[in-house]
């Protein structure tokens, strides 16, 4: 009998990457000991196909490509709920668990009530620890030995009792479909009177890129393109960090109306400069390269 535990991973054409997460939580034992759901959200990679096939026993729930990261969480939280759960564990399949991390944070939310447990993130190159949590508006992590209490954190590894998840509702993939949707949760639930610590002890391998710069979500600054275009990628796509609503509610729920509207406004101000200036940096280089 597997415990009334889940873990949610939500996929999307990473077929390589999601078979090798999984393929871990079979070493360690994770797969017979808890259940897995896997929110596939519209992959044309064959990605389902070849996890039904390696792993069986994981369940595989089905997106139409619009779900992104938080709608497929609620998806498979959902799902999990219906089924039983006791506890969540959201995982992005990038993320790699050493052996005992699911079960020490399980374990951690089972001794501490209404606690939310997340794992100390350490990034697969250069291995180095990634600051995963913030304590208002400071950045924090947790090293080994450590148990470090947050107001939020990010959604790499992450286990949810269901009596919060009763508490305090689902995620709310309108207002963040994919970026914040796992750190404004977690906000709500400390605001709620939950508990969020990070373990030094429960750590995962992140092996994907954390993208957070503008750069990250633009072309070469090589590749000349125009400022409409490049405004359109940078805020108003959801795949990227800097959508404009994403970030406008990020601002207003963390810090309320006086204080939030005023930030969001002028970060939007020092985004836009960010912008103009790659522009010219870039006509700039291109026209070096011609001459």
């Amino acid at each position: 009998m597997k415990e009334a535990v889940f873990i949610i991973i939500p996929v999307y054409n990473r077929k390589q990457i999601t078979l090798d997460c999984l393929a871990t939580l079979q070493q360690t034992g994770d797969l017979d000991r808890y259940s897995v759901i896997v929110v596939d959200d519209g992959s044309t990679d064959g990605s389902a196909t070849a996890i039904h096939a390696r792993f069986p026993d994981v369940i595989i729930l089905s997106g139409d490509g619009n779900l992104w990261w938080t709608g497929a969480m609620v998806q498979g939280m959902k799902y999990a709920i219906e089924q039983g759960a006791e506890f969540i564990i959201w995982l992005n399949d990038d993320c790699i668990p050493t052996p005992n991390t699911l079960p020490t944070m399980v374990t951690y939310c089972q001794q501490h009530p209404q606690t939310i447990a997340g794992a100390a993130c350490y990034l697969s190159n250069p291995h180095t620890l990634h600051v995963s949590g913030a304590q208002g508006r400071q950045r924090v992590a947790a090293k080994p030995g450590e148990v470090v209490i947050v107001d939020e954190m990010s959604g790499h590894c992450v286990c949810i009792p269901n009596t919060i998840i009763q508490q305090i509702g689902l995620p709310n993939r309108q207002r963040f479909p994919h970026y914040h949707g796992d750190s404004m949760y977690i906000l709500r639930a400390t605001r709620s009177g939950a508990t969020a610590s990070i373990l030094g002890d429960a750590q995962i391998s992140h092996d994907g890129v954390i993208k957070a710069q503008i750069q990250d979500f633009l072309p070469s600054a090589l590749e000349q393109r125009s400022l409409v275009s490049d405004f359109q990628t940078l805020f108003l796509s959801k795949k990227s960090f800097y959508f404009l609503p994403t970030q406008f509610f990020y601002y207003l729920e963390k810090y309320g109306i006086w204080q939030g509207i005023p930030m969001f406004f002028m970060k939007l101000l020092w985004w836009m400069s960010q912008l103009i200036h790659r522009q010219v940096t870039g006509l700039s280089s291109k026209q070096l390269a011609e001459n």
